[in-house]
Parts: C-alpha cells; sequence; structure tokens
C-alpha cells in the first residue's frame, strides 16, 4: 500500500511538471496572443451591403474567373465604369463612385480607352502603381501584397475609393499562387482592407483548362475560393457566341447559382493622336437558365457530356488536391476528399491508375521511422 501511494504521488508530481512546462512553452510561443470572447448577444446585425447585387458585396473581396479571353476585364470595367455613373443595381446606385485598378496585363492607356467606351467617368477612375526607391532610384512597380498593405489602405482611404480591381489578382501575390499559406498572407490582409473601409474588391483569375465543375477550374491555390466572399464564373458559350455569368459563391445572397448573359459589341473611339480604334463593351446584359458549368464541359464535347464520367471527375480533383498539398498518404487524402465531395477509396485508387500528364506515383516518406514503410501519394 505504501508502495503504491507513493508512485500516485510521484505520478502526480511528473504530470503537474508536466502541465507547467506546457503552460510555459505555450506562453513563450504565444507571447503577446490571448484569445478573447464576445457574447452573441453583444454582436451588431446589419445587413449586407452591395456595390452590384447580387453579383458584388461590399466589404469582402469578390473573384471574377473564367478561361483567357473570355471577357472577365471586359466584365469588370463594365461594373466599374456604372459604378463611377452611379448605375449599379447595389447600395451606390445614383451614388457616383470613385474606382482603382491595379492592372499588370494592360497598360493604362488601353484601360483608359476601354473605360471610355464604356462610358465611364474619368474623373472618377484611378490607376494604382507603387514607387519603390531604393538606392536614390525610383521605379514604378506593380502592387505587392502583404508589403504594400498600410499605403494601398491610406491611399484608398484618401481618395474615398469604393471599388478597387487587381486584375489579374496573382499579380500581387508575394509567393507561390499554387500554396495555401503565400496566398493566405497576401489575400487576408486584402480582406481586411475591404472591410475597415466599407469597399468592394474584385480579383481577376484564370481557369486552368479541361472540363468539370467549373468552380474547381479557378487556377492555384483553393485558398482563392476560400478567401472569397463572392465568386463571379465566366464563359462564353461557342454555340451562341454570348458570355454567361453565374454568381457560383456568394455569402450574403439568397441569389447563389443565379446566371446572366451578354454580347459583346464593338464600339469605336477616337485616341489622343486623333486615330479610329474598336474597343469591346458588354450589351444586352440579362438573366439566363444556362450556366457556366454546361458551357464549358459542352464546349469540350461538342454537346455530349454523357462520356464525361464520375470517374474522371475523381481523377480531376485529385490532380489538383496533390498539385496544391503535395506528396500526401492515402489516409489523409481519403479523409480530405470523403469530407469535401464524398469519394470512396475505391474511387480515389481507380483515379491513381488513370491519372496521366501528370501520373500520380508512390513514393516513400522520408520522415517515417515506425515499422515497414509508409507511402505518400505525389505528382510525378
Amino acid at each position: 500500500m505504501t508502495l503504491a501511494i507513493a508512485t500516485t504521488e510521484r505520478q502526480a508530481a511528473i504530470d503537474d511538471a508536466l502541465i507547467a512546462n506546457v503552460d510555459r512553452l505555450a506562453r513563450s510561443q504565444h507571447d503577446g496572443r490571448r484569445i478573447a470572447l464576445t457574447r452573441a448577444c453583444d454582436v451588431k446585425v446589419e445587413r449586407p451591403v452591395f456595390l452590384h447585387n447580387p453579383l458584388v458585396p461590399a466589404k469582402v473581396l469578390t473573384l471574377i474567373a473564367g478561361r483567357a479571353g473570355v471577357s472577365k476585364s471586359t466584365l469588370s470595367i463594365d461594373i466599374a465604369a456604372k459604378a463611377t455613373l452611379g448605375k449599379l443595381t447595389g447600395d451606390w446606385n445614383g451614388r457616383p463612385a470613385t474606382v482603382a485598378f491595379a492592372a499588370i496585363e494592360d497598360d493604362a492607356g488601353m484601360q483608359k480607352a476601354r473605360l471610355q467606351a464604356a462610358g465611364a467617368d474619368m474623373t472618377r477612375v484611378l490607376f494604382v502603381t507603387v514607387d519603390d526607391t531604393r538606392n536614390g532610384n525610383t521605379v514604378s512597380t506593380g502592387l505587392q501584397l502583404p508589403d504594400d498593405t498600410a499605403t494601398l489602405r491610406d491611399t484608398l482611404r484618401e481618395h474615398d475609393v469604393k471599388l478597387l480591381i487587381i486584375d489579374p489578382i496573382t499579380s500581387c501575390i508575394d509567393g507561390n499562387t499554387d500554396k495555401r499559406d503565400d496566398v493566405r498572407r497576401s489575400l487576408d490582409p486584402l480582406a481586411a482592407i475591404a472591410q475597415e473601409l466599407e469597399i468592394a474588391i474584385i480579383g481577376i483569375l484564370h481557369f486552368n483548362k479541361g472540363g468539370g465543375y467549373a468552380s474547381d477550374k479557378v487556377s492555384g491555390s483553393h485558398a482563392f475560393r476560400d478567401t472569397v466572399r463572392s465568386l463571379i464564373l465566366v464563359a462564353k458559350d461557342d454555340e451562341t457566341g454570348e458570355c454567361v455569368v453565374t454568381l457560383d459563391k456568394s455569402s450574403y445572397t439568397p441569389q447563389q447559382g443565379a446566371s446572366y448573359k451578354y454580347t459583346l459589341a464593338p464600339r469605336f473611339i477616337t485616341d489622343d493622336d486623333g486615330e479610329r480604334m474598336e474597343v469591346p463593351i458588354i450589351t444586352d446584359f440579362a438573366p439566363t437558365d444556362t450556366n457556366v458549368n454546361e458551357i464549358i464541359n459542352r464546349n469540350i464535347t461538342g454537346g455530349d457530356t454523357t462520356g464525361r464520367t464520375a470517374d474522371n471527375e475523381v481523377a480531376e480533383w485529385l490532380t489538383n488536391y496533390l498539385a496544391e498539398n503535395g506528396p500526401t498518404s492515402f489516409k489523409q487524402i481519403a479523409a480530405d476528399a470523403k469530407d469535401a465531395e464524398g469519394y470512396t477509396n475505391e474511387q480515389l485508387r481507380n483515379a491513381r491508375k488513370r491519372a496521366r500528364e501528370p501520373q500520380i506515383v508512390t513514393v516513400r516518406d522520408p520522415e517515417y521511422k515506425g515499422k515497414g514503410q509508409r507511402r505518400l501519394w505525389q505528382l510525378e
């Protein structure tokens, strides 16, 4: 009995020492960070505010995604032009707003021409660049986040900007756009600016090639889709020549899933040298029953979507998953696949066998120290 008591007391002392050590490590690793709790009854409830209802809410990030050449930028310019005139169907209707463009793919002259063709009030349009001075030399560069967060916030506030468009949004990412942490490190500060200044921020992003679910085609890390609160997909219908917009994700409206169609029409303007030039504008914007998912798969299969099996969808999901996460154990892949899409282990194994360009191979886990070997799946 005495021995049992002594053992119990000794174990209790060891447990106390371990707990104290854990507390000490936690305090040293998270110095300055504390958990804060707020009662729900003390939180203010506010209705969502829209720059353009239902597509573009204010205070959050919106993403416009589609393949190259489907008029994503033209759509953003149309929204911006209407914002400067107070003609959007949202809370700024009747209230002209100042907009800002951080565009890398087109120069300011071409952006101005497209805005002019869309009828924008040019006195309410600003182009964003960053003057970088080092060793006495100043060069004009593009926006980089999170480095330029404070300067960007102060500039937007100073000029009372209500809409910021970044085209493409990958241009401001400081890091690898396929890595979740790099994307979040850049987009989270951008989302904070939208919330603090109560403005709308739109980013333009490209689709990957191939068919499947349209939202899965968003290039780069899944963090792009996770971070934004509104995801607008754009595709061009090869059969009709019309462009279709689908509100694929929205945290603030029951109209998620709504689709609209429009056509591109030429408009001629005169440049500053007196030369005539043709610029596309958006016309006939109206609701439609056709969505972007239907279009991108019909365009690829020529209208026959029956040949695209669920197995192909699993293979696409698995390839995208490994591209984002790198070498991963099958146990982890299976758990994530079940949570995200409901895929079975057999579907995943069959998908690995079918995968081509790139193939999916298994490799030994170099960090595993247990008995036998643990294998990881990775893209070849």
